[in-house]
């Protein structure tokens, strides 16, 4: 069955029998004869020997097109509600927008001068079976505006696990957006490399690395990341987070050379570090780590912890090497091994609060002295403070502990 639409068109693609690619203009209206159906983005549409590509959208209805125009600022290409295929290799050059249920196959580029926009209950489906043995993905270099409701989540996901490679931003530094998504089964579920992103109460799970930066910033706004390798790995980027949790990883947080501001941020059941940093500038903020194999190891970098809590963590709570860090009004209690263990006297901790740690509270490795005063250790009993404290005490190549004057309560302000 056949049926005329009227296709307004200002500038269309039209793809010949033999295959070429012409770019023509037309600025006249033009009646065209297609079959019956919905046409998804990017679909060719054949008639009179050529085929039409539609790439374009304004209103967009069951059985009909209008077109207003083809320029990078305002083509859009209309995706219907039913389930459409996106083939492997497909570039958007236009704004575009999916909806309902679409399945990719292979990689889909968004091209720099587009935006791809995801409807709030889309079903985004990557499957490698067309992309010549390489992950499926997609690849953002123009933007993404991805956002879902409370009740209606987008999903991106794969039909085996690690069976796609994830979303790409590659030097984006426009308006990207991700909320209440749920991005699983990646092999890196959001990669960046000189980009920009904000994700808000996304959810990011059994992947190998929830979010890789590089060169990048990346502000977190509630959501989770949990099952993977990596929760959020950090290489010369920014990183703001707050209201987070990352559970159940091998490791949590992996930064180098950058800087990290975490507030009310929960990092927990990592099975190596909760949190790692190397040289990078940090503002921890009444966030938790706990039940990690080391809650966090710095090494240098300099900045500040403040309220947190270290609980139950199996090895060390927290290891600090070459760190110029401020640590105040923090909570350590119930760690396996030592609660806080210094390689140099760098870091400064006041105000703070020790209980419950099978090791010793302060372990004093290096030369240099440290300074931990005004702490509460569990007991006002010198001699018990004494016997949690590892220094030049007990190993004459260790600097000493300052410990005194103590604090005679737990700090109203530690968690």
């Amino acid at each position: 069955m056949m049926r005329t639409f009227i296709l307004f068109i200002t500038a269309v693609f039209l793809i010949s029998p033999a295959g070429g690619c012409t770019h023509v203009a037309r600025e006249d209206a033009s009646r065209i004869s297609l079959p019956e159906r919905n046409y998804p983005a990017g679909v060719i549409a054949s008639s009179g020997g050529y085929r039409f590509r539609i790439p374009l959208e304004s209103t967009h209805s069951r059985r009909s097109f209008a077109f207003t125009g083809y320029s990078q600022s305002q083509a859009t290409a209309a995706v219907p509600e039913e389930t459409s295929t996106v083939p492997d290799g497909t570039v958007l050059h236009v704004d575009t927008t999916w909806r309902g249920t679409v399945l990719v196959r292979g990689s889909v580029i968004v091209a720099p001068q587009a935006t791809l926009r995801i409807e709030p209950g889309t079903i985004v489906r990557f499957s490698s079976e067309d992309a010549k043995n390489m992950p499926s993905r997609l690849v953002v270099q123009g933007r993404i505006q991805a956002v879902g409701t409370a009740d209606k989540r987008i999903m991106m996901t794969s039909e085996r696990p690690d069976g796609w490679g994830g979303v790409l931003l590659h030097a984006t530094e426009k308006r990207n957006q991700l909320e209440q998504c749920s991005i699983e089964h990646a092999s890196v579920a959001v990669g960046m490399q000189y980009s920009v992103l904000a994700l808000k109460n996304c959810s990011l799970t059994h992947a190998r690395v929830g979010i890789l930066s590089r060169d990048s910033f990346v502000q977190l706004s509630g959501g989770s990341i949990s099952g993977g390798g990596i929760g959020i790995e950090l290489h010369d980027s920014e990183l703001e987070a707050r209201d987070t949790a990352i559970s159940s990883c091998r490791q949590g947080v992996v930064a180098f050379r950058s800087s990290v501001a975490l507030t009310s941020v929960r990092i927990s059941g990592s099975e190596q570090f909760g949190f790692t940093a190397d040289e990078c500038r940090i503002r921890l903020t009444s966030s938790e780590l706990s039940s990690n194999g080391t809650g966090a190891r710095i090494k240098g970098g300099s900045g500040q912890i403040s309220m947190g809590s270290f609980v139950k963590n199996r090895v060390v709570a927290l290891h600090l090497s070459g760190a110029r860090l401020k640590i105040n009004r923090c909570s350590f209690s119930e760690t396996g091994g030592d609660a806080v263990r210094f390689e140099d006297g760098q870091a400064l901790v006041w105000d703070s609060a020790f209980s419950a740690n099978a090791g010793y509270n302060i372990y004093n490795a290096g030369s240099d002295d440290v300074h931990a005063i005004q702490n509460w250790w569990g007991s006002s009993d010198r001699s018990g403070i004494v016997g949690k404290i590892f220094d030049r005490a007990r190993n004459t190549g260790s600097g000493v502990v300052h410990y005194s004057p103590w604090a005679t309560a737990k700090p109203a302000l530690a968690p």
